[in-house]
C-alpha cells in the first residue's frame, strides 16, 4: 500500500518537473543564460585582443630607440588626457603597409603610411609575392610598396608570414 502511495507521489513529482521544464518561463531563462554566456565569451575575446595589442604597442615603444636611434625616453610621447585620441594610441601589431627603406639580409625596414619605421623579419616560411609570382628577399628593392602580414615578437618586430609587393604607379 505504501509503495502505491510512493509511486503516486513519484509520478506527481515527475509531472510537476515536466510542467516546470515545459514552461515558457524556464525556456526563456535558459535562453537568457545562454545569451549571457555568449556575450561573456565575446567580451572576453575582445579583452584578450585589446590586451595583446596594448602589450605589443608598449613593447614596441620601449624598443624603438634601440632599433632606430629614437629618443631615449622611448617612442610613446606624452599623450593627451583621456578620452582624446584613444584610437590612435596603439600600433597595428599584425602588419604594416609602406615602402621598403632598407633590405638587410632577411630583415626589412618598412616606413609605414604613418611615417613609423618597422622591422620585418623574413623566414623560410614567409611568402613574398609580386603580382602573381613568388619572389625572394634578394629581389626586393628600396622604394618597393609593400603590405606585410605577420605576428609581433617581444622586440617590437613583425615576423612576416606574407609580404605583398605592389607596383608603383607613375603619375
Amino acid at each position: 500500500m505504501e509503495t502505491n502511495k510512493e509511486n503516486k507521489a513519484h509520478l506527481g513529482l515527475e509531472i510537476k518537473i515536466k510542467k516546470f521544464v515545459d514552461s515558457k518561463w524556464f525556456k526563456r531563462t535558459i535562453i537568457a543564460i545562454l545569451a549571457i554566456m555568449v556575450l561573456a565569451l565575446v567580451f572576453g575575446a575582445g579583452l584578450g585582443i585589446g590586451y595583446r595589442k596594448a602589450g605589443f604597442s608598449y613593447q614596441w615603444g620601449d624598443n624603438y630607440h634601440k632599433m632606430f636611434g629614437g629618443p631615449r625616453e622611448g617612442f610613446m610621447r606624452q599623450m593627451p588626457p583621456a578620452p582624446f585620441r584613444i584610437e590612435d594610441d596603439f600600433i597595428n601589431p599584425h602588419g604594416t603597409t609602406g615602402s621598403v627603406i632598407k633590405v638587410d639580409g632577411n630583415n626589412l625596414i618598412i616606413k609605414g603610411n604613418d611615417n613609423v619605421e618597422k622591422t620585418i623579419l623574413v623566414s623560410d616560411k614567409t611568402i613574398i609575392r609580386s603580382g602573381r609570382q613568388n619572389i625572394k628577399v634578394a629581389d626586393l628593392k628600396v622604394g618597393d610598396l609593400t603590405v606585410t602580414i605577420g605576428q609581433p615578437n617581444d622586440q617590437g618586430q613583425i615576423d612576416a608570414s606574407l609580404i605583398r609587393i605592389f607596383p608603383l604607379i607613375n603619375k
